[in-house]
């Protein structure tokens, strides 16, 4: 009797150290980096300037700072949603290769008045 009991807390002490081990490691995922993309009427600004890397997660803070109603689109990628003047929204990206990605602004004719550009990740 007094084995099994020895064995039940053994089993409870290293299941309790095994789970607490791989809760641990969640808390240590490595955060997307942040680029902050601010919109204009009618360009866009993003900081930092850095090139950014294919295999990274990255968030891209939208900030609409413009008087117009906004996105911004990376084509082919994702898209945030359209945005009124004063308000954030956000996407995370992961880039599977190393090129130049198109982006634009989606409310039309924003493109051509000079709200489109290219990414270049390396």
């Amino acid at each position: 009797m007094k084995q099994r009991i020895g064995l039940l807390v053994l089993t409870a002490v290293v299941g309790g150290s095994l789970f607490a081990g791989l809760a641990g490691a969640k808390t240590h995922a490595v955060k997307p980096k942040v680029v902050t993309v601010t919109m204009v009427d009618f360009r866009f600004k993003f900081s930092p300037k850095t090139p950014l890397k294919h295999g990274v997660k990255y968030t891209f803070k939208v900030v609409n700072k413009g008087n117009a109603l906004h996105n911004f689109d990376i084509q082919g990628v994702k898209a945030s949603k359209v945005i009124p003047k004063g308000k954030t929204t956000a996407i995370t990206v992961t880039f599977n290769k190393a090129k130049k990605y198109q982006y634009i602004c989606d409310v039309p004719r924003h493109a051509e008045l000079g709200m489109a550009g290219s990414l270049t990740v390396k």
